[in-house]
């Protein structure tokens, strides 16, 4: 009996022991998250309209909004029309064109088993069929160089550089591995005062796997405003059309 007593201790003692070093790693790795700072008056100092892709019940959908976030409306939703080869259906929207003269968009999604142009007009709920068989367009999507200016991301961190001069923007502290840690760069403002860039939020990859199995979440994007290097939340896509009137 009191052998049998001395082994469930042991036991008990080696599951206390597997429990408290799991919650260390779980601590370390998944508590210490960086910074998301909320400067959301730094939205209102933006001019424009946004027209981005964002995942509805997993399918990629067309929205509009203003550059403050607010006024958010679907354009398009292909969901229901994407039949592919196989009987199933894929739903999704690879690029989108916004024509501002002739506020008409362009976009390329999947008809009877075959990627195909489309245009819309806005305020319009039906789509016109151009072409069959197109898997690229021509976007216009905003990009990491404005001007005399380029921004690149190394090792996590973000550099700007302008007229041959490379300074740095945003430096990551942590474990930085290309998928789950960092800051990547997705473009500049029409005027080039603003950096919309996405952070994976953590600063080891463990925290960031361990996150996105918990809450679904993959890090965020975020919007820099350049004479201040103050950063706040922003459209969670990288297929995004800036527009100012």
């Amino acid at each position: 009996m009191r052998s049998t007593s001395i082994t469930s201790r042991k036991k008990k003692a080696i599951i206390g022991v597997l429990f408290s070093l799991l919650l260390m790693v779980l601590i370390i790795t998944v508590f210490p998250k960086l910074k998301s700072t909320q400067n959301t008056q730094l939205l209102s100092e933006t001019e424009g309209t946004l027209y981005y892709l964002e995942r509805v019940d997993g399918v990629k959908t067309l929205f509009k909004a203003d550059t403050n976030l607010e006024n958010k409306t679907v354009v398009y939703s292909h969901k229901g029309k994407g039949k592919d080869s196989t009987g199933d259906y894929n739903d999704n929207i690879l690029d989108f064109y916004y024509n501002q003269v002739e506020k008409t968009f362009h976009f390329i999604a999947m008809n009877n088993g075959a990627w195909s142009m489309f245009s819309l007009k806005e305020g319009e709920t039906q789509p016109t069929l151009l072409k069959e068989d197109v898997m690229e367009m021509s976007t216009d999507y905003i990009k990491t160089h404005f001007k005399q200016q380029t921004v690149v991301a190394k090792k996590g961190s973000l550099y700007l550089t302008e007229n041959n001069e490379e300074s740095l923007l945003l430096k990551f502290k942590g474990i930085y591995d290309p998928k789950w840690t960092g800051y990547n760069p997705i473009g500049f403002s029409p005027n080039g005062n603003y950096l919309v860039y996405t952070s994976m939020e953590h600063l080891t990859p463990i925290g960031t796997i361990i996150d996105g199995f918990l809450t679904d979440s993959f890090g965020h994007t975020y919007i820099m405003d350049l004479s201040t290097k103050k950063s706040t939340r922003f459209v969670d896509s990288y297929e995004i059309q800036w527009v100012v009137e």
